[in-house]
């Protein structure tokens, strides 16, 4: 009898260094990744009250000694998020859970409703990251970003021809180091994917617009169009095939000043690239059906070996 399908959520995972990073996983996978290294003691998973979204974090208490380090930022972001609505300022959050002290690596799991989308529950989540992020730098209890590197590292203006092979290849580190899934369907793996390197492109002072319109009507739109303050715009298509429509859009973008990158996430690299395109190209494979629905699995193994082709 086939194992039964365990469907994927969206979560946002939050390190005690305070880095961000977006998946897309089962809750067995969510919890794994938690525990992993962890030693012994518990899995804890608490919804949040009064936050208007239906989120749940997900972290780990373990027994005895603890040789994890406390996660400020998700912690701060479990209080900023549980907050109530209430004009007086309680709190909604049973006194029970203010014993909850988040350590190691926590997850918060969003799930959609008719009130609510994933997408609005992501930049709550992305906005009181921000805000937690800037508030314990502020009190000494975070570290500041070493000069130089993250996102002020691409605020700086870049000159010459290895701009746009520089932040292709920043961007692919970040797909080597943060993807892989299993037995996805496609459009889960493009709206997984288009998550994650929005989130990059926050991170390192982007400004990322989903399905933007391109500048010429026929192109139809870009899956995502990110601007900078000092950079050209960042044009990124994100596909399973080789549509020839895709390259020729892409072609023309980057004859237009853009950055253009192709992210291939699935069949072998296309045999030729536009000029001036940049192709990310990673090898997921197909899996056994998820339901109705084809679907694919990248593995570390796989993402680890990403490489960046610049067209000529």
């Amino acid at each position: 009898m086939d194992e039964p399908a365990h469907p994927a959520e969206h979560y946002v995972l939050v390190t005690p260094a305070g880095e961000l990073t977006s998946g897309l996983a089962p809750l067995r996978d969510i919890r794994r990744r938690i525990e992993a290294d962890s030693g012994i003691g518990e899995a804890g998973f608490e919804h949040l009250p009064g936050v208007g979204y239906p989120i749940a974090i997900y972290y780990f208490t373990p027994y005895g000694q603890d040789r994890r380090s406390v996660n400020t930022v998700a912690g701060g972001m479990f209080w900023a998020l549980s907050a109530s609505a209430d004009t007086d300022g309680e709190t909604a959050v049973d006194p029970d859970l203010r014993k909850i002290r988040v350590r190691g690596p926590a997850a918060f799991v969003l799930r959609a409703t008719e009130a609510t989308s994933i997408d609005e529950q992501h930049r709550r989540l992305l906005d009181v990251h921000r805000q937690e992020v800037a508030r314990l730098r502020a009190e000494s209890w975070l570290p500041a970003p070493c000069p130089g590197a993250g996102a002020e590292a691409h605020r700086r203006p870049v000159r010459g021809p290895a701009t746009g092979a520089g932040i292709a290849e920043a961007l692919a580190a970040d797909l080597r180091k943060h993807v892989h899934f299993r037995s996805l369907p496609a459009d889960q793996v493009r709206e997984y994917l288009s998550r994650v390197v929005g989130q990059w492109a926050t991170r390192n002072g982007w400004e990322p617009e989903r399905e933007a319109p391109a500048e010429r009507p026929e192109d139809g739109e870009h899956d995502l169009l990110c601007r900078h303050s000092t950079l050209p715009d960042l044009v990124i298509e994100i596909e399973r095939g080789n549509r020839r429509a895709t390259a020729d859009k892409l072609a023309r973008a980057a004859a237009s000043g853009h950055i253009a990158i192709w992210l291939r996430w699935a069949g072998p690299a296309p045999r030729t690239v536009p000029a001036g395109v940049l192709l990310i190209h990673l090898a997921a494979v197909p899996a056994a059906r998820n339901g109705d629905r084809r679907a694919y699995t990248l593995t570390k193994q796989a993402a680890a070996a990403a490489a960046v082709t610049t067209g000529r």
